[in-house]
């Protein structure tokens, strides 16, 4: 199903609210790189359900009733998950994403068509994994007949697919990863920020930076493995935010697309960094701030983060008190 020669792929990751709209949203300026419009979130869809819904046993199954019955049916609540139900599920979703935003790297009647396809030619081996593999592979190889022309980068931004760094890189050897670290209690501001201008019930600290620290950790685990870590760059928030010319050159250069200082700088300002409005993960105002939980954070969710994550924010450069 791959192309023989792959396109090259750039997947941006992080914890939400880090800023990696703010990093997708600079390097796409680059003549060379094509965006994915959305968050694909195709790990999720596709790959997670695999792992995780065969593990239900009777009474996680029963808690979840509901759900099961809205995406998989009867069947697989009585009996269990099998990978045909599975594929059903993941139409039942996709069909529904793709409707209200036009989701995904394909249409919903390519991954019909795909699935069908993939299900015929490649063995159900691995609880389906390996076929969930190859229609990820499969409608990242549509999109690029489509959109990409030769000797382009295509970049996709999924925050949490950073849960899934090492599959990302095993799949396709032509894939770099950016990881985009910033200071969790930001982050946190950055969550309660958007809730509010949103109208939605806030996460809670201790919810936002559990999730941070996770990421953190899967982001340390890739870095570390062996023969994936050096297609792994980091960049930090702040650091970004200080010297956006410096960090944009490294930012290409892992990319192994070219640049010059003026190219960078006429995307430094097409941006306008200096006012801090990325768009995406943390539209709010003070989310664009570096160190704005000093103001916005009380002292009992910075007593929260430090317990929950101190370590994590010391190893990663972040004082705490």
């Amino acid at each position: 199903m791959s192309q023989l020669s792959p396109c090259p792929k750039l997947f941006v990751v992080g914890c939400p609210h880090s800023g990696t709209a703010l990093v997708a949203s600079l390097m796409a300026e680059h003549t060379d790189v094509v965006l994915v419009p959305r968050e694909t979130q195709i790990y999720q869809l596709v790959y997670e359900p695999f792992i995780e819904l065969p593990r239900w046993n009777w009474q996680r199954r029963w808690r979840s009733w509901q759900f099961i019955l809205r995406r998989y049916g009867i069947k697989p609540l009585l009996l269990g998950f099998q990978p045909a139900d599975i594929w059903r599920g993941i139409l039942r979703n996709y069909r529904r994403l793709h409707q209200t935003d036009g989701h995904g790297l394909v249409s919903y009647g390519e991954l019909k068509a795909l699935i069908q396809l993939i299900r015929a030619d490649i063995p159900e081996t691995n609880r389906g994994l390996v076929q969930a593999e190859e229609l990820i592979a499969a409608m990242f190889d549509r999109f690029s007949e489509r959109y990409v022309h030769p000797g382009q980068t295509i970049l996709e931004r999924t925050p949490l697919h950073i849960c899934y760094a090492e599959q990302i890189l095993w799949r396709f050897p032509e894939a770099r990863i950016v990881e985009v670290i910033r200071d969790g209690r930001d982050v946190c501001v950055s969550y309660n920020a958007l809730a509010q201008q949103e109208g939605r019930t806030r996460l809670g600290t201790t919810d936002a930076i559990w999730q941070w620290k996770q990421c953190v950790e899967w982001g340390e685990l890739i870095r570390n493995r062996p023969g994936l870590g050096a297609r792994v760059y980091t960049v930090r928030y702040e650091a970004l935010k200080a010297d956006p010319q410096g960090c944009m050159g490294k930012l290409f250069e892992f990319a192994n697309l070219s640049w010059d200082e003026q190219q960078i700088r006429e995307i430094i300002k097409t941006a306008d960094m200096g006012r801090g409005k990325n768009q995406g993960d943390g539209q709010d105002v003070k989310s664009g701030l570096v160190g704005g939980w000093k103001q916005h954070l009380s002292g009992a969710d910075v007593a929260v983060c430090d317990e929950i994550a101190g370590e994590q924010l010391v190893r990663s450069g972040y004082a705490v008190k």
